[in-house]
């Protein structure tokens, strides 16, 4: 769960980060908040909102086993740890 929130945060502050870059070495302004206009702001929190969604989709995606079946729950068999699992 915290690797999940980690990413969801560092994929929010992407386009920010990747703006204040683009201000700095890009047009060169020294100032940190000198470059940044009311539409620059509205276009990157646009951007971190998308990235996240599509973040939040993927990893629902990507956890999901088979929903079918007749769960069988962890036990243990000659001192071995059989995983749960859907028959």
């Amino acid at each position: 769960m915290a690797r999940i929130a980690i990413t969801n945060i560092l994929l929010f502050l992407l386009p920010f980060v990747l703006f204040a870059l683009y201000l700095r070495y890009g047009r060169g302004v020294d100032t940190l908040l000198a470059g940044w206009s009311t539409r620059a702001f509205a276009l990157c929190a646009a951007a971190a909102v998308v990235l996240v969604t599509l973040s939040l989709v993927l990893f629902e995606g990507e956890g999901r086993g088979p929903t079918t079946g007749r769960y069988v729950p962890p036990t243990w068999q000659d001192g071995v740890l059989t995983p749960g699992h859907i028959e």
